[in-house]
């Protein structure tokens, strides 16, 4: 290729070719990876420390089944406050 096709074709996003006639490849974008991916998944210990009430309500079902499947009284809200308890103390575990 002649100088005057050359600046042509990098002026114009023409594919160039490099020393030995071939096409070269355009260099690839750096692709951005989420934050999670970067700090290898950690997760804040603000973001850790929020229980959802789903989160509280399906554990409290599970000791609920479990009272019952011993044949132990209980209510909802002892479950409800039991099950918080365990989240909770399940988060501030280093």
């Amino acid at each position: 290729m002649s100088r005057k096709i050359k600046s042509a074709a990098k002026t114009t996003g023409a594919p160039s070719e490099n020393q030995n006639g071939m096409l070269a490849k355009k260099p690839r974008a750096a692709r951005k990876m989420p934050a999670a991916r970067k700090t290898g998944l950690r997760v804040s210990r603000k973001k850790m420390s929020e229980v959802t009430d789903d989160a509280i309500r399906l554990r409290a079902y599970f000791i609920s089944q479990d009272r019952r499947r011993h044949g132990l009284s209980s209510d909802p809200n002892s479950d409800w406050i039991e099950a918080r308890r365990q989240l909770l103390a399940e988060i501030e575990k280093p």
